[in-house]
């Protein structure tokens, strides 16, 4: 009994799912409701080819409430329902109007001269986002807590590895003085047993099969649709043209290498990577080194795996609206929004390097997956993503990256013990733009964090002389270092009182 009443509480507090079904509803209800003569304003999807005995006094179209990849999952015998568009030489275009496009269309609804087709006859069609579709329909978006606890409840990792996966699907929104997109990579690499990174991959294909063909990245660029009700077939194109796609690979030789198209995608951020790597983890890998997450699966750890989640696929929809709408509400990340988590990333640096010392500083080299400076970039993008999935800018979420950081670090200071020669090497590349004497070498290193977090790279002589001061250097040791580093060629001034490092 008490079983019973459990499972009745559970199915009280889930979700409405969002389905292809309310949809057609709502669509064929509002057409329905309206008396020919009257004016109507309706969104769907191009389907580009004529509705059957179309007259020929103009061109006709047909517009589905469902995205091609809805239409297409319609079993034969499913509800389907259309509007039919008419279009003359008086109708007026804009944006992006194609097969497949989703559009909204202004016109005066009236009766089709075939079956029981409505017919706008559209005064405008305007090509919209692909974001629009699902933003229609806040009301089913999922809080913060229930996207946490879908995930927690269908794919079981570590929790750093888990709330990353969760942040990366958010994508990341655009942060001035970057040429990336709003992709982001969550990258995880084996470390001498595969068989918990291949449960990994099992999971996260398991969440990209669930996906639309809209938002997963694939080089299928158009859907083939075939109607039973009006023997029509239809060669949809992919409305979506954002940078949220999401890739995982399909088969278990793409966990080991990736298609060249997908790895550029990847590394410009135009796509949201969710990449197991079957490869043994290499500090020198240049996919460590530039992923937001580069995870490393130790033996030690649990082996991650998933329960198929049948409330999981059903909310997919309402995940979707989520993300969306908070891609919508947080579309850029300026610079005075990402100073807590730059403070917190330079106060991060000199933490670590005093607790693990050259093992460290062997990550942070140019060539190791935790490059300063573009630790410091990816940090951000990684603030980013949090912001967008918390709906706001918190010093919380700046923490949040170090804690993230500090895990990435933990896995790669394992795999640096088993990689000696590799750690000799980027220890060697990290005393070349820090070199000379202990001191020295601290005032270096505060120089190059500074400028790690510089959009123009570029510091100013106050700024760094005062960072000096604050980590216990007098003010006349530090005008004096830094004298020398102008002499010995490591820091020139492009500008009277600016700094920038040379290499």
């Amino acid at each position: 009994m008490e079983g019973e009443i459990l499972e009745l509480l559970r199915l009280e507090r889930m979700r409405e799912p969002l389905s292809p079904g309310r949809r057609l509803r709502e669509f064929q209800m509002k057409i329905q409701r309206l008396k020919n003569g009257d004016e109507i304003e309706v969104a769907g999807f191009l389907l580009g080819r004529k509705p059957p005995n179309a007259p020929a006094d103009a061109a006709y179209y047909l517009l589905s409430p469902l995205s091609p990849s809805e239409l297409s999952s319609l079993r034969r015998g499913d509800f389907r329902t259309y509007l039919v568009i008419r279009a003359t030489e008086r109708t007026e275009f804009s944006g992006r109007v194609k097969p497949g496009s989703y559009v909204l269309v202004r016109g005066i609804i009236d009766a089709y001269p075939w079956g029981n087709l409505r017919m706008v006859s559209a005064a405008r069609i305007e090509g919209r986002d692909y974001s629009e579709y699902w933003k229609d329909y806040r009301e089913f978006a999922l809080s913060r807590r229930e996207v946490l606890d879908l995930f927690e409840r269908t794919v079981y990792l570590r929790d750093d590895m888990r709330k990353a996966l969760i942040y990366s699907i958010y994508g990341v929104p655009y942060i001035p003085g970057e040429e990336w997109g709003e992709g982001f990579e969550f990258t995880v690499f084996k470390y001498r047993e595969d068989s918990g990174l291949l449960a990994l991959w099992k999971a996260l294909k398991y969440f990209h099969s669930s996906l639309p063909w809209e938002v997963r990245l694939t080089r299928k660029r158009v859907l083939e649709v075939d109607d039973p009700l009006l023997g029509l077939d239809f060669r949809l194109g992919n409305p979506n043209g954002s940078d949220m796609r999401y890739y995982t690979p399909p088969t278990k030789r793409g966990t080991i290498s990736l298609p060249k198209w997908v790895t550029e995608r990847i590394l410009s951020k135009r796509a949201i990577g969710l990449l197991p790597k079957n490869v043994e983890a290499d500090p020198l890998d240049r996919m460590a080194r530039m992923s937001e997450t580069p995870f490393v699966l130790v033996p030690s750890e649990e082996k991650p795996y998933f329960e198929e989640n049948r409330e999981f696929l059903q909310l997919i929809p309402n995940l979707l609206v989520t993300i969306f709408i908070q891609r919508e509400r947080l579309g850029s990340l300026d610079r005075k929004k990402t100073r807590a988590v730059e403070e917190e990333f330079l106060r991060w640096l000199r933490e670590s390097r005093e607790d693990y010392g050259d093992p460290f500083r062997a990550l942070t080299a140019p060539s190791g997956p935790m490059n300063i400076r573009l630790r410091a970039e990816l940090g951000k993008r990684v603030f980013g993503s949090i912001v967008r999935f918390n709906g706001r800018v918190t010093k919380r979420a700046a923490r949040e990256v170090k804690l993230i950081n500090e895990a990435i670090v933990n896995d790669w200071m394992v795999v640096l013990k088993d990689h000696p020669s590799e750690m000799i090497k980027l220890l060697r590349e990290y005393q070349m733009y820090v070199p000379g004497t202990l001191k020295a070498r601290r005032a270096l290193e505060i120089l190059h964090d500074l400028a790690s977090v510089s959009p123009s790279n570029e510091v100013t002589r106050e700024d760094f002389i005062r960072e000096l001061v604050r980590d216990g250097f007098s003010g006349e040791d530090a005008a004096e270092l830094l004298e020398r580093f102008i002499a010995a060629g490591y820091v020139y001034e492009p500008f009277p009182g600016k700094l920038r490092l040379i290499g």
